[in-house]
C-alpha cells in the first residue's frame, strides 16, 4: 500500500473544464510515479468521477504523436480521493490523465517538474557565470534534455541553461557569460516531454558580479606574536579596527598559535582569514567567566582557514545575533574552514567537580551551549570540523543557508539545531556526538515568534553514533498549534473560527502558520495565514489566507492552525547506530525521504500527532530507501524499544481521550524500499471507529526475514497494497 501526496498550491495543474456548473476539485496527486504505479488524487466530489483515462505525453516537439489514451480503473473511489495505476505498458514519462463526471472532465499532468523553492550563491541574484539551484519534485529526469529558460521580464529572447546536474529532487543550471543583467522569470523542463512541458519556477535578478578587492591587514604587522604564550589579543583586535576603518578587508593570520583573550568583534565586511587550518591555531586562555561569545559579527563577515582552541568557554562564533536576538538585515556571515576543539569539561575533574560545570552551563545557557550559532540571510558553513561541548550548529531564522561538507560534532547534550528557516541547504556533512550524551538533531519551529520552517534538504550526509537524548538524527518539531475547531468560509481567501483559541502554543504571532482543512467540507485543503484578527463584541477571530481555497468551508468543516513544516527533502543520506533515522514528528506537509540508508536505528517514521494540540502529517512519500541491519536497541520516537525490529511507520498517535478527531495522516505513499532483515512496515491508525490514518499506498516493497512482516490495523482507512514481498520468520 503506497500512497503519494501533493499540495495542490504548487501543483502545475492544466485543468481543462467542459463545464461552468458543480463539479469535482483537485486538491493534490502524488509523483514521480512510473507504469504500474498507484496514484492518488484528493480532492471534493470526487464520488461523482465516471470514468479515468491516462496517456503518455509525447517526447519531443509539439507535433510529435502521442500515445493513445487508455481507460484505467478506478479505485477505492470515495468524495476526498480516488486512486488509479498508471498503465504498465507506457514508458517512463510525462502523463496525463482525465477524470470525467456527468457535467465535463478535467484533467492533469504527472511527472512535471513542482519546484519547491530557489536558490544561488546570493539568495534570489545569480551572476553570469554562477549557479541557479532548483528543489522539488521531478526536478531533473533527464539530465541531457533538461533546461532552465530566463524569460526576461523586459522582454526580448529567453536565455537557455542546460542542466548542469540534478536527479529527481534537485538540478543545477548554469548562468552564461553571455547572460544580459535583469530581471527574469524561471522556466523548467525535466527533460521529458515536449515543448509545452515548461513550468514557471520562480523568478531571479542577474546581477553584475559582487567586487571582491579587500585590503589585506597582517596582524604581525600590529604587533601579533604567535608563539602561543603572548597574548595576542589586543593586536588582532587593533588590525580588525584598521580594516574597518578602511571600509573592509581581511585580517590575515600568518602561520602561529595566537593566544587570546576576551571577544573578537568582527565589524561588516571584515574578514578574519588564517594562512592554513593545520598551521593557525587561535587559543582562548581559561577564565572562570568565559567571554560570550569568542568570536561575534553582526552581518557580512567570514571567518576562514584557522584552528579555534578553548575550554571553560562559551559559544565559539555567533552572527546576526545582539545578545539572544537576531538582528534584522544580517546577511551575508560565512565560516570556512574552519577546526574548533572546543571543550568545557577538560583536565581531570571530579563527578563533583563535573556537576559544577554541568550547573554553571545549565545557569547560563540552559541546555544549549553553541559552537556556531547563526542567523540571517545567505549564511554559509563549509569544510569545518566543529567539535564543542553543546550543540554544533544553531540556525534560527536562516534563509538561502548552505551547510556543506562539515563534520559537525555535538557535545553533552548536544544537537544541531535548524530553527524556523527557509531555504536551506545540508549536504555532505558527516553528524556524530562526541559525548555519549550527545545525540542528533531536528528542524524546529521552538522559537516565540517563529510560525514555519519550509524548503529544507539533507542530502548525501553521514548521520552516526548519537546515543544521548531522543537519539533523533533528523527529527522536525514544533509543538503546540493555534486553534483547532470549526471554521466556515467568509470569503474564498478568508475564515471565521468560531471556537476558542489554543493556549498553549510558541509562537506569539499568527502570520505565516498553516491553515488545514482537517474534516468535514473542504477537508484536504491547506493555505497560509497572512493576518489573525481576534474575536471582537460581535464577532469571532478569523484569518486571511494568502490564496484562494477552491472549496468553501461551511458548518462541517474543521481546521487546525499550527506551525507550518513544509518541502523538507531528506535524499541520499546514510544512518548508522542511532534512535531513528528519521521522524516527520506532528505537522508535516509534503515532504519526501528517498534513497537513504539505515544501518543499527529505528528507522523512517512518518507520524501525525495530538503534540499539545492536533498536529497533522499528510503528502509524504517514503520511497526507495533500505535498511540493511534491522537490530535496534533504545530506538523510536518514544525510546520505548529497547530491542526491536526497525521500521518504516506511518502512524496517528492520539491520547486515548482524543479519539473522536479526523484523521491526523493523510496522503502518504511507501514505495520501493528494501528491508533486508529484522525491519518491517507499520501502518497505524489505531481506533476502527474513528480511523487516524486514510489513503495509504504500499507497493513494490521488499521485506526480508522479519518478525512482524507487513502491519496495517484497522485505523487506516482507504489502503492499496501492491507488489510487496514479506518474508516472515517465526517469533
Amino acid at each position: 500500500m503506497l500512497r503519494l501526496s501533493r499540495i495542490a498550491f504548487v501543483l502545475p495543474l492544466l485543468l481543462s473544464i467542459a463545464s461552468a456548473e458543480a463539479q469535482p476539485s483537485m486538491f493534490w496527486f502524488n509523483d514521480p510515479v512510473g507504469p504500474d504505479e498507484t496514484v492518488i488524487v484528493t480532492g471534493a466530489e470526487l464520488d461523482t468521477v465516471t470514468a479515468i483515462s491516462v496517456s503518455r505525453v509525447a517526447d519531443g516537439s509539439a507535433h510529435a504523436e502521442p500515445v493513445a489514451s487508455r481507460s484505467v480503473e478506478l479505485l477505492q473511489q470515495n468524495a476526498q480521493s480516488v486512486k488509479f495505476v498508471v498503465p504498465k505498458e507506457f514508458a517512463r514519462g510525462i502523463y496525463r490523465f482525465t477524470l470525467e463526471y456527468p457535467k465535463g472532465t478535467m484533467s492533469a499532468r504527472l511527472n512535471l517538474p513542482t519546484v519547491y523553492w530557489v536558490q544561488t550563491a546570493r539568495g534570489d541574484m545569480a551572476s553570469p557565470g554562477g549557479m541557479v539551484q532548483l528543489f522539488g519534485r521531478n526536478i531533473v529526469r533527464r539530465a541531457e534534455t533538461a533546461v532552465l529558460l530566463l524569460v526576461p521580464e523586459a522582454g526580448g529572447q529567453p536565455v537557455r541553461l542546460p542542466a548542469v546536474g540534478g536527479n529527481l529532487w534537485r538540478g543545477s543550471f548554469r548562468v552564461p557569460e553571455t547572460a544580459p543583467l535583469g530581471d527574469y522569470r524561471l522556466r523548467l523542463s525535466n527533460g521529458d516531454g515536449g515543448d509545452d512541458d515548461l513550468v514557471d519556477a520562480g523568478r531571479i535578478h542577474v546581477v553584475a558580479a559582487a567586487a571582491v578587492a579587500h585590503p589585506t591587514f597582517n596582524a604581525r604587522d600590529y604587533g601579533a606574536i604567535g608563539d602561543g604564550a603572548v597574548n595576542s589579543a589586543a593586536a588582532i583586535k587593533t588590525a580588525v579596527e584598521a580594516a574597518r576603518q578602511s571600509g573592509g578587508g581581511t585580517v590575515f593570520l600568518p602561520r602561529g598559535r595566537y593566544l587570546m583573550t576576551g571577544t573578537l568583534i568582527l565589524p561588516p565586511g571584515v574578514s578574519l582569514k588564517g594562512e592554513r587550518t593545520d598551521i593557525v591555531n587561535l587559543v582562548w586562555q581559561d577564565a572562570e567567566n568565559p567571554p560570550e561569545p569568542l568570536i561575534a559579527g553582526a552581518t557580512n563577515f567570514s571567518i576562514e582557514d584557522l584552528t579555534i582552541y578553548a575550554s571553560r568557554h562559551g559559544p565559539i562564533v555567533t552572527g546576526g545575533f545582539l545578545k539572544d536576538q537576531p538582528i534584522p538585515g544580517a546577511s551575508d556571515i560565512a565560516i570556512r574552514r574552519v577546526r574548533v576543539r572546543a571543550s568545557a569539561f577538560r583536565g581531570h575533574l571530579t563527578p563533583l567537580q563535573t556537576y559544577q560545570r554541568m550547573f554553571y552551563l545549565e545557569q547560563h545557557y540552559g541546555q544549549y551551549l553553541d559552537t556556531v550559532r547563526l542567523t540571517g540571510d545567505r549564511l554559509t558553513v563549509s569544510e569545518c570540523d566543529l567539535v564543542g561541548s553543546g550543540r554544533s550548529l544553531f540556525l534560527l531564522k536562516a534563509t538561502n543557508a548552505v551547510i556543506s561538507g562539515n563534520l559537525l560534532n555535538n557535545g553533552r547534550f548536544g544537537w544541531y539545531s535548524i530553527t524556523g528557516s527557509s531555504r536551506v541547504i545540508f549536504e555532505n556533512n558527516i553528524v556524530a556526538a562526541a559525548d555519549l550524551q550527545g545525540t542528533g538533531g531536528s528542524v524546529n519551529n521552538l522559537w516565540a515568534d517563529v510560525t514555519g520552517s519550509e524548503n529544507v534538504i539533507f542530502d548525501h550526509n553521514t548521520f552516526k553514533s548519537m546515543y544521548g537524548w531522543d537519539r533523533e538524527a533528523v527529527g522536525t518539531d514544533g509543538g503546540g498549534g493555534f486553534y483547532f475547531g470549526p471554521a466556515t468560509s467568509v470569503a474564498p481567501d478568508r475564515l471565521s473560527l468560531t471556537g476558542p483559541a489554543n493556549e498553549q502554543v510558541i509562537a506569539t504571532t499568527w502570520a505565516g502558520a498553516n491553515v488545514m482543512v482537517a474534516d468535514g467540507q473542504g477537508s484536504g485543503q491547506f493555505a497560509r495565514v497572512v493576518r489573525f484578527d481576534p474575536a471582537g463584541d460581535d464577532k469571532p477571530m478569523s484569518v486571511t489566507l494568502d490564496r484562494r481555497l477552491a472549496v468553501n468551508l461551511d458548518a462541517t468543516s474543521v481546521v487546525t492552525v499550527v506551525q507550518m513544516h513544509q518541502n523538507y527533502l531528506v535524499v541520499d543520506n546514510t544512518f548508522e547506530d542511532v534512535g531513528v533515522a528519521t521522524v516527520f514528528y506532528g505537522t508535516g506537509l509534503n515532504h519526501v525521504l528517498a534513497g537513504n540508508v539505515s544501518v543499527r536505528s529505528g528507522g523512517f517514521f512518518t507520524r501525525g500527532m495530538f503534540y499539545h494540540h492536533f498536529q497533522p502529517n499528510w503528502q509524504v512519500q517514503i520511497l526507495n530507501n533500505r535498511i540493511t541491519e534491522g537490530n535496534a536497541y533504545q530506538a523510536g520516537p518514544d525510546r520505548t524499544t529497547a530491542s526491536g525490529e526497525a521500521l518504516i511507520a506511518v502512524q496517528a498517535v492520539r491520547p486515548a481521550g482524543l479519539m473522536k478527531q479526523p484523521p491526523l495522516v493523510r496522503g502518504v505513499i511507501v514505495r520501493g524500499n528494501r528491508m533486508d532483515e529484522d525491519s518491517h512496515i507499520e501502518i497505524s491508525g489505531v481506533s476502527p471507529v474513528f480511523p487516524g490514518v486514510r489513503d495509504v499506498v504500499v507497493e513494490d516493497n521488499v521485506i526480508g526475514a522479519s518478525r512482524l512482516g507487513l502491519v496495517i490495523d484497522h485505523g487506516v482507512q482507504l489502503t492499496t497494497e501492491r507488489r510487496n514481498t514479506v518474508n516472515r520468520i517465526p517469533r
